[in-house]
């Protein structure tokens, strides 16, 4: 795959306004410095993409437009709601062991939808933004490439999207962490990705809106002349415990074939046998 957007901006956008983002290293989707990777030399590449469809790789991509916030409080608090979005809120509690230590506090969530009422916050639900991560060859080198030729082609480079690691290793331990809290509260669960990665993940039984525990929205991130615009999202709702049977890593035989594996092991010559007890 090839880099498809650097700060913001498709790489085929050559204009002023693209070139003077990329120069100052700007974010345009949070309107603020890019600080993927570090403060003073960010990583700033958004996406890569196969030229037509892009998968994103930092999650303030999805911040296009504050779509994501407007979908996922439409599905929680119905259609006209006004709501706030409070980014980073820890909802777990530990309690100090000494009295002169404070509670800590962890599990944080990316981003709680506040819905308002007369000035008052009388609801909630959970917004958690996945991106991917890639393996391949590093990706510095292309971006220094590319920014010290502004006319040059885009530099290609043997890497793709990770979703495999990005699913079980990145986004599982999260959702085991944080899911089963607001799931006991009641309160709506929204799971942000892109539909490349959401097609990458392991299938799984779907449910109704009114019994979803987690609901995914999956973004198309797709080139629009020299751009890379959201489109529509794929809206799927699911089970809580659908999801973590789906994304354990590995799938669990039968015990049959443990037995049978045992037994094996069992009757191997007497330097591979395992240690013999007795109660």
């Amino acid at each position: 795959m090839i880099i498809s957007e650097v700060f913001g901006f498709g790489v085929g956008d050559k204009s002023k306004e693209a070139w003077d983002s990329r120069n100052a290293k700007l974010c345009p989707f949070r309107n603020s410095p890019c600080t993927k990777s570090s403060k003073t030399e960010p990583l700033g590449i958004c996406s890569l993409s196969d030229g037509e469809e892009a998968a994103a790789l930092c999650p303030v991509r999805f911040l296009e437009r504050d779509r994501c916030f407007v979908d996922a409080a439409r599905l929680a608090f119905g259609p006209g709601a006004s709501f706030g979005v409070f980014p980073e809120v820890r909802i777990l509690r530990i309690e100090a062991e000494e009295d002169d230590q404070k509670d800590r506090k962890i599990g944080k969530v990316d981003y709680l939808l506040g819905k308002i009422e007369n000035g008052e916050v009388t609801d909630f639900a959970a917004v958690e933004v996945q991106a991917v991560y890639f393996s391949g060859g590093e990706i510095r080198s292309s971006l220094n490439q590319y920014m010290n030729q502004p006319m040059g082609n885009v530099p290609l480079a043997e890497r793709r999207p990770d979703f495999r690691s990005s699913a079980q290793k990145r986004l599982m331990p999260q959702l085991e962490l944080k899911v089963p809290v607001f799931r006991r509260w009641g309160k709506k669960f929204f799971v942000v990705v892109d539909s490349q990665f959401f097609r990458a993940l392991p299938g799984f039984k779907q449910t109704t809106q009114s019994n979803s525990e987690l609901t995914w929205l999956g973004y198309p991130l797709r080139r629009v002349g020299e751009r890379y615009q959201i489109q529509d999202p794929n809206i799927v709702f699911s089970e809580w415990d659908e999801i973590k049977n789906a994304l354990r890593e590995g799938t669990p035989p039968e015990p049959s074939d443990i037995i049978e594996e045992l037994q094996t092991k069992l009757c191997r010559p007497s330097g591979g046998r395992p240690k013999m007890l007795t109660t």
